[in-house]
């Protein structure tokens, strides 16, 4: 027998050099379009939360999202395994070709359905696909591109493999796909857990241990001078430091600065030489936010005195704005700070400010008060904080008695890992979460803001005596349980409630006239339940701002 007949490269998806193209090019099509579809998805939710249009209503968006969690492990195992894969080839220099074209077609397909199953976990809160603000929407976006560069991935592998070469291409998508999955992991992380640990443990070392505390360059307080009681007059005031920065910091910084974590419009505003390199306008143009010597070519003194009303004004009507001597002590200031990249600040006298300047500065906070009112700001901030950590031992305390329980070893967490507040989820354990199980939770009721309680066994009577306890609940689901009208009168206890799921419950029009109290109520679902859509009128007629889902019967 002819011996290249049975070489087991003739077998190979990757080798099948001789092969109809007609698979490569159907896989391509398929990838390309679900990609396209990935993209558009999150648009397409925003216009239709629910996803009524698949005659679904919310139930099985919000139940399938919950296993979101779970799924997204299988594509990064499997992109992992064959990151290890690629790399042993490489270094092997092509004797060793691992056979990767099946794993990252079953990574991009469990890719897919992670994506899917996390913008349906999404959509049950409300949001809107452009916002980029908060962590959990970027790890979203850099998690679509990474399965996206996931089937780029698979394409390059199996046309790579048809014509046998082994090009940059593969590779470089490879380690980009790589580098996404990490990047998203990172957001996702910080949306589940809060700030970065690594950074905080570093922070911790530079603050208390006395070594790294001066390999960081930072100064025990104790060796500071004590600060002078004797306040500067107006006049003495430095133009910058004890002026200008005050007034953007309270009005400015907090979308433009480093601390603050933001540069809106690509700007930062809390140094001088940053204020000179500006930032983006709307074209993506860079402009001028300071023109030293002329307050009428300076971005940041234009939309200050823009009326308020203009989509272009600052601060954002929502924010704090500036008061007229503000802007007059700002403009004074760019009208007359030398053409330079290095400011020497000097004082409001040596500047030769008028009288009304003068009179300007005098109604801003002194630099001593300022620093009296930081100082008093931060120990009311470290009390809370030292109160917060002491609650937070007590709770854990209880939690980690409750946990002994199987039933909450997965079903009770923190909602983030710098919060006290709790969330359950008997997602798990559905019929099996019964009365015993449920009043174990009497621990922690105060702690609790999220409470799903979908297909649970639990009696009215028992829902009723231990809901209000839940004073601070913000989300609650009691769909598919048997519940009626006479837990609404429980529920209508709980104040801060905004979320509520009476999907396939007993609940009728007269119930659900209990909730007209609940003010800060702004979504409930009803699809499959005993009331009707003129109860639901009624009931948004005292809660205009409430959203009613019913799903598609």
């Amino acid at each position: 027998m002819d011996k290249e007949t049975n070489s087991p490269e003739k077998f190979e998806i990757e080798d099948a050099e001789e092969s109809s193209a007609v698979g490569p090019i159907f896989l391509t099509c398929f990838v390309l379009a679900v990609i396209g579809g990935l993209i558009y998805l999150p648009f397409y939710v925003e216009q239709d939360p629910m996803l009524e249009i698949l005659n679904s209503g919310q139930w099985w968006v919000s139940n399938v999202g919950e296993y979101h969690p779970l799924i997204l492990h299988l594509p990064i195992g499997i992109v992992f395994l064959t990151l290890v894969m690629e790399i042993c080839s490489w270094f092997s220099f092509g004797k060793y070709r691992p056979r990767t074209a099946v794993g990252l077609f079953l990574a991009f397909l469990t890719g897919i359905v992670a994506c899917v199953t996390g913008v349906f976990d999404l959509s049950v809160e409300g949001w809107k696909a452009e916002e980029w603000e908060d962590d959990m929407f970027k790890h979203m976006w850099v998690g679509i591109g990474f399965v996206g560069v996931l089937g780029l991935t698979f394409l390059a592998k199996i046309w790579g493999s048809r014509s046998r070469s082994r090009g940059p291409v593969y590779g470089s998508l490879l380690l980009v796909a790589g580098g996404a999955m990490g990047y998203g992991a990172h957001f996702g992380g910080l949306a589940t857990h809060g700030s970065d640990p690594v950074e905080n443990t570093w922070g911790g070392l530079t603050e208390n241990v006395p070594i790294f505390k001066q390999w960081a360059g930072k100064e025990d307080e104790n060796d500071e001078e004590p600060a002078s009681t004797v306040k500067k007059l107006a006049k003495d005031r430095l133009a910058f430091a004890d002026v200008v920065y005050p007034i953007m910091d309270d009005k400015c910084l907090y979308c433009h600065s480093e601390e603050a974590g933001k540069s809106k419009g690509g700007l930062w505003m809390d140094t001088y030489e940053n204020l000179l390199i500006g930032g983006d306008s709307l074209d993506g143009d860079e402009y001028r936010t300071l023109v030293p010597g002329d307050s009428k070519q300076s971005y940041m003194i234009e939309v200050m005195v823009l009326p308020k009303d203009d989509d272009m004004h600052m601060p954002p009507p929502k924010k704090k704005q500036m008061e007229e001597h503000e802007v007059k002590l700002l403009t004074w200031w760019v009208d007359n700070i030398p053409s330079s990249e290095n400011l020497v600040d000097k004082t409001l006298e040596e500047m030769g400010a008028p009288p009304e300047i003068i009179e300007a500065a005098k109604k801003l906070l002194s630099p001593e008060d300022r620093k009296r009112m930081e100082e008093a700001a931060q120990a009311a901030k470290d009390k809370v904080e030292q109160e917060k950590i002491a609650k937070r031992e007590a709770l854990q305390n209880a939690l980690d008695a409750l946990k002994q329980d199987p039933a909450f070893k997965t079903s009770l967490n923190y909602t983030s890992q710098d919060s006290n507040d709790l969330e359950f989820t008997a997602v798990s354990l559905r019929g099996k979460l019964d009365d015993t199980t449920f009043l174990k939770l009497a621990s922690v009721s105060t702690y609790l803001t999220s409470v799903k309680l979908g297909s649970a066994s639990i009696t009215e009577e028992n829902l009723a005596a231990e809901l209000p306890k839940m004073k601070n609940l913000i989300k609650l689901d009691l769909s598919q349980t048997q519940v009626g009208d006479a837990v609404l009168d429980a529920v209508a206890q709980l104040e801060g409630l905004e979320w509520l799921n009476l999907y396939g419950t007993q609940v009728t029009d007269a119930g659900l006239m209990k909730l007209k109290g609940l003010g800060n109520l702004q979504k409930i679902y009803l699809w499959q339940s005993k009331a009707t859509a003129e109860g639901a009128k009624a009931l948004k007629a005292d809660l205009p701002g409430l959203e009613v889902v019913f799903g598609v019967e």
